[in-house]
């Protein structure tokens, strides 16, 4: 089974058709289409999902290892003066610990159950020029749909690596945020008020055979308020980003003499993205530079450079074919960072991810496949993911696929290559 996926995902890419026109995926964007065509003059309107979802692992022994039931809500209300309070409400209840249909020897912690409210803001225009956002929210920095090098600000739930797209995994964030506009351009001023990071995976789960450690994350006090800047505009042919934060990063280290994991990792981040039309391609390039991170072990805190490039061809009928490259690499390396506990970090690193969406039927039936690997040859390992989604009308869509979790030279990988799955997933839009 090994690798089969990935050669799925390469030969679907290499037998592309070069033909006219484009259509992006996304269930969200199904959201929106039918909320557009129900849209009323109500003040208030209230949509979203409901999904059922299964995951039957194929290569260990959990066999069945996900049958949840999830919820996603979303909510607006214009206010009298025109502002408007939006709200994104998101919960789930998984069968599979208490049902005793599974073969775990314990439920992960926050597993079973979760209610996350995941956007709560207040926003509106203070005069033609200046608009306001606060509460929690999420702000998308970049131009990458794949990998995350200026996408800053907001962490990820991370528990069940490749499954979903990126745009389906951020974690809002309590900030309050300013927009000036002028000519083409959009400057951004934004308090960073809340400190939450990346959901990674729990001892018990397919992901982590290790106990937990215990965590000390910073207070969300106004001395560990963080801070944000973006200068955006949107040109012909072309748009163009400049970003500055100044906050605690989403990366934590072992204070090894308690043993606990520390997530007090402040850095200053200096980025810059680019996109531009050219034809049927659209030519991506990011770069994002840290001038300090902690690691264990390591006494003095390393600068490390972030660059992405990349290029999508949206020359093929209802679909695309993008390729995306990142580079990572540390300065003034130490070979303590090296180890288990920095999840066996290189001095350079590269990661590439092909992805292929292919519309069929009038658009009813989308296929995604994604590659993403690891190393400069591919040869560290990663995940290659195949899937359906098949649209029954308006409301109803059924989806599934496969997903590969590729063995190989990085043992933070390595240890993920028999957790390959079978997923399927029922959804109803309202």
């Amino acid at each position: 089974m090994k690798r089969a996926v990935a050669s799925i995902v390469m030969a679907i890419s290499l037998t592309a058709s070069a033909e006219e026109g484009f259509d992006d995926d996304g269930f969200d964007d199904e959201i929106i289409e039918v909320v557009a065509e129900h849209a009323t003059t109500a003040k208030g309107t209230l949509y979203g999902s409901m999904d059922f979802e299964s995951h039957y692992n194929i290569n260990n022994d959990k066999d069945l290892s996900s049958l949840k039931a999830l919820v996603d809500v979303i909510g607006e209300y214009r206010l009298d003066n025109g502002h408007k309070i939006k709200g994104n409400l998101k919960g789930y209840h998984d069968f599979i610990y208490a049902s005793g249909m599974s073969n775990y020897s314990n439920t992960p912690d926050g597993y079973e159950n979760e209610i996350n409210l995941n956007e709560l803001t207040v926003e509106g225009s203070i005069n033609s020029r200046l608009d306001f956002k606060v509460g929690r929210q999420i702000v998308v920095w970049g131009k990458s749909d794949s990998i995350r090098v200026t996408d800053v600000l907001n962490p990820i739930d991370n528990r069940v690596p490749g499954v979903v797209d990126i745009k389906n995994l951020r974690l809002g964030r309590v900030m309050s945020k300013l927009d000036y506009y002028f000519d083409e351009l959009n400057l951004s001023f934004i308090a960073l008020h809340e400190n939450r990071f990346t959901k990674t995976a729990s001892y018990g789960s397919d992901f982590k055979t290790t106990v937990d450690k215990a965590t000390n994350k910073p207070d969300d006090s106004l001395a560990n308020t963080g801070v944000a800047l973006s200068l955006t505009g949107a040109f012909e042919g072309y748009d163009l980003g400049l970003y500055f934060a100044d906050t605690y990063i989403d990366k934590s280290y072992l204070d090894v003499a308690s043993g606990t994991l520390q997530f007090d990792n402040k850095s200053k981040m200096f980025g810059v993205a680019y996109n531009q039309v050219v034809d049927s391609y659209l030519l991506k390039a990011e770069m994002a530079y840290f001038d300090q991170i902690k690691y264990t072990n390591v006494t003095d805190t390393k600068p490390r450079t972030d660059v992405l490039i990349g290029l999508e061809y949206s020359g093929i009928s209802d679909g695309s074919l993008s390729y995306e490259l990142a580079y990572r690499a540390i300065d003034n390396y130490d070979s303590n960072i090296y180890a288990k506990n920095n999840g066996w970090k290189k001095q350079e690193e590269y990661q590439q991810v092909v992805r292929f969406t292919q519309s069929y039927l009038n658009q009813t039936l989308d296929l995604l496949a994604t590659l993403s690997a690891f190393g400069k040859d591919a040869q560290d390992g990663g995940s290659a993911r195949v899937s359906l989604d098949y649209a029954i009308d308006d409301q109803v869509s059924i989806s599934g696929g496969l997903i590969d979790y590729l063995g190989g030279d990085s043992p933070a990988l390595d240890t993920n290559k028999d957790n390959d799955r079978i997923f399927m997933k029922v959804s109803t839009i309202f």
